[in-house]
């Protein structure tokens, strides 16, 4: 039998393998226009992605960007390591009429809280409920990922609009992983019942205003968690403390959903195990707990519902 030529460059063989390799994991632009307003969202295809993979949807905070959501928090890594699709959408600044800027006009998501997105004639409303509502659309049309393992992570004012939209759209949504920031306007009732779980810090001291804003709620991060159960019809609660905290869950909620909440001990308005809380070398006086990794985990074991 005749033997195989040797590659005359290995090292050029071994390059475009890689490059082969690398370009199958790919983050790409979307355009997308809703309203009226541009809102190209970013989504994350793993170089090996599940058959019918999960998708998650993660949403920043105040100031943030889908570019900025993509790099900050470390989901493109999570789903190389588990094969699953990531989305992230594009908030809008606050005056639509003037060019975005970090400082003076801010970006941020609609939760009923205390930000207006400023109009100018004749614009149409920023409709964030209809935008992520659309965006979902086209991911399930065009990528097919399984429509019963879609989930949503979110963080600050995305936090408050990722529990406004499961709240509106409980059929849609799997599960949500929400950081730092309630449920500002709750339902009287939710059908079917939706997966939780809250996080937040007691040195977090960002519901000043949101009491303010939302009287005839308790806005407190206890009051969200308990609001949540009562939403998924929940019987009776547990709390368990931890090294880094305490865990509080409901028991005997419809469907056997899991309604669950972290208050973590040291902890303010972050997303631990992101770029900005490696950055200033944050570490958790307890424990290292990554929140991408730990929505992950619980995402993982939502059973389809």
């Amino acid at each position: 039998m005749r033997k195989a030529a040797k590659p005359r460059n290995t090292f050029l063989v071994v390059a475009f393998a890689l490059l082969t390799a690398s370009a199958t994991a790919q983050i790409q632009i979307e355009p997308f226009t809703h309203n009226g307003y541009d809102r190209p969202y970013l989504l994350y295809r793993p170089a090996n992605p599940s058959a019918h993979p999960a998708v998650v949807f993660m949403l920043g905070g105040v100031t943030s960007t889908a570019e900025s959501a993509s790099r900050e928090y470390g989901w493109t890594d999570e789903a190389d390591r588990n094969g699953f699709l990531v989305v992230f959408p594009e908030p809008v600044r606050t005056n639509v009429s003037l060019p975005p800027d970090e400082k003076k006009n801010i970006t941020f998501w609609e939760m009923k809280g205390s930000r207006t997105h400023i109009l100018g004639p004749n614009m149409l409303p920023v409709d964030d409920d209809g935008y992520l509502c659309a965006v979902l659309q086209d991911v399930l049309h065009r990528d097919r990922p399984n429509p019963k393992r879609v989930f949503f992570a979110s963080f600050s004012s995305g936090s408050g609009m990722v529990q406004l939209f499961a709240s509106r759209h409980p059929q849609f949504v799997s599960a949500v992983v929400a950081v730092a920031t309630p449920l500002m306007d709750p339902p009287p009732k939710l059908s079917p019942p939706v997966p939780i779980l809250y996080i937040h810090g007691d040195e977090d001291e960002q519901f000043t205003a949101f009491e303010a804003n939302s009287p005839q709620f308790a806005t407190t991060p206890h009051g969200n968690w308990v609001t949540w159960g009562y939403l998924n019809g929940c019987q009776r609660q547990t709390a368990e403390k931890k090294d880094w905290g305490v865990e509080l869950a409901w028991l005997g909620c419809r469907q056997d959903v899991p309604v669950v909440a972290y208050f973590l001990k040291g902890v303010g308005h972050e997303w631990e195990g992101s770029i900005d809380w490696n950055k200033n070398r944050r570490r958790h006086p307890a424990a290292d707990l990554n929140f991408t990794s730990l929505s992950w985990q619980f995402f993982s074991s939502i059973h389809a519902h």
